[in-house]
């Protein structure tokens, strides 16, 4: 067992409530700044063809100002929590939010697509830092375990809350003030963010973290980074092409190599022995193809109906506003009110009707179609709201108590690989020359993603939990 360690400073932090007697400004805090990092990827979707145009970029270059945000977000995630032990969650916090901010403003002084990826890069990278430090603060702030949960629900809404505003914001911010407005914007509201955690959230307890496992950490990021790479490229060159074939060639010695570093390591990053329990391993399963299907299906759409349907930025943020709103709908109506049936009947059902939706927009063709499109998406948007929640839930079921942190941070670092994978991969089937054929293509390979969930969940999530 590890021993904690704290230093007079950490232990006055940790004894003593909310800075200023305000926990609900620390935890308006800690919402913004979860708040922007999603609402950052979903409104840049929207925007994307505005960026393609003012750059001259191709398909592939737009699936790395994506991926390049979420590679780096993936692969710290893991890390961050073993840093954010070490040094204290609301310091992490905060110069997670300085770079962020930082960042945002270098995205919107792009004068380069290199440049802008450069940017979006440390974007992902503080946004990493961001992502497992949230409820480390909430934890500290509300000691009460029932104010507690009501923090965590208004934390939770604040992701649905971006998944709305981002489609409708990024495309009238793109329409009236230009896609770097969706950086410029995190600017304020970052300085503002920075300045309620400094002055009312309190430090968590640091304690003496294990070692940090820069080897795996390396070579899980060029493994990753390279698959990526490959699907991309891929797509753009072609398979065949030498770059492609030696991107595909370096994935899998990465990945190889990734294996056998955890497998040696005295303080693995991902210790593998937690796959061993075949329920862990599918709920794993399920968070990546939750994200590759809900949001890869985001991005192809998006560039499919401004490039074939010629709508504007702003029409496309109305025309996904039904997949938004049912999402919030599911997950902050229907999910809570059908939460004692248990994650595995959650899971099942709403994948279902994810399944569904994803089979309907197969049917898209012209512009005369957008009804299927608005109603396909609905449904998905629906399905995944009342699914989602569930996937912490299933996966902390299938996993040692004692190892719960550890199984939340795997299933958000295979979520976000799921994401930039599912990029990668269906921007390559937008871009094949039948633009249609391959977003049905891409669709039917969304459709899997939501029957492999109805399958693995039926199989081995447990029915209620303990």
């Amino acid at each position: 067992m590890e021993q904690a360690t704290t230093t007079a400073r950490d232990v006055a932090a940790s004894s003593a409530p909310a800075r200023q007697g305000r926990p609900g400004l620390a935890l308006a805090a800690v919402c913004l700044g979860f708040f922007m990092i999603l609402l950052d990827g979903s409104a840049l979707n929207i925007a994307l063809p505005a960026v393609q145009q003012e750059m001259h970029g191709s398909i592939s270059a737009l699936q790395w100002v994506v991926n390049i945000y979420t590679i780096p977000l993936a692969s710290v995630l893991l890390t961050a929590g073993n840093i954010s032990d070490r040094w204290g969650a609301r310091r992490l916090f905060i110069w997670s939010l300085v770079f962020f901010t930082g960042a945002s403003l270098l995205c919107a002084l792009s004068s380069s697509l290199g440049f802008l990826v450069g940017a979006r890069a440390l974007q992902g990278v503080a946004a990493g830092g961001l992502l497992p430090t949230t409820l480390a603060i909430i934890a500290r702030t509300y000691p009460d375990p029932v104010e507690r949960a009501k923090a965590i629900t208004l934390w939770g809404a604040t992701g649905g809350l971006a998944l709305v505003a981002g489609p409708i914001g990024g495309g009238v911010l793109t329409e009236l003030l230009g896609w770097r407005s969706i950086f410029l914007i995190n600017v304020p509201v970052g300085l503002v963010t920075i300045f309620l955690t400094v002055r009312y959230a309190s430090e968590t307890q640091t304690r003496a973290a294990k070692s940090l496992d820069l080897a795996g950490q390396i070579v899980g990021v060029i493994a990753l980074s390279s698959l990526v790479a490959a699907l991309i490229e891929g797509g753009a060159l072609g398979w065949s092409a030498p770059l492609t074939l030696g991107l595909v060639a370096l994935a899998v010695l990465g990945i190889a190599a990734f294996f056998v570093i955890e497998k040696r390591s005295s303080h693995p990053m991902l210790p593998l022995a937690i796959f061993r329990r075949h329920a862990f391993t599918a709920s794993i399963t399920n968070g990546f193809a939750f994200q590759f299907g809900g949001y890869g299906m985001q991005f192809m759409l998006a560039i499919f109906v401004q490039e074939h349907w010629h709508l504007t930025a702003a029409q496309t943020g109305v025309l996904f506003l039904p997949f938004s709103i049912s999402w919030v709908f599911g997950t902050i109506v229907l999910a809570r009110r059908l939460v004692s049936r248990g994650p595995r009947w959650l899971l099942w059902t709403g994948a279902t009707a994810s399944l569904i939706g994803a089979l309907l927009v197969l049917g898209i063709s012209d512009e005369s179609t957008w009804p299927l499109l608005a109603v396909g998406t609905a449904f998905v948007g629906l399905g995944c709201g009342v699914f989602s929640p569930s996937l912490n839930a299933a996966a902390l079921l299938s996993i040692d108590p004692n190892f719960t942190g550890l199984g939340s941070g795997v299933l958000n670092t295979a979520r976000q690989i799921g994401m930039a994978v599912g990029v990668a991969l269906l921007g390559a089937f937008v871009a094949i020359q039948d633009t249609l054929l391959g977003t049905r293509l891409g669709m039917a390979l969304v459709a899997v993603c939501f029957l492999t969930i109805v399958v693995l969940s039926v199989r081995y999530v447990p029915r209620k939990e303990r």
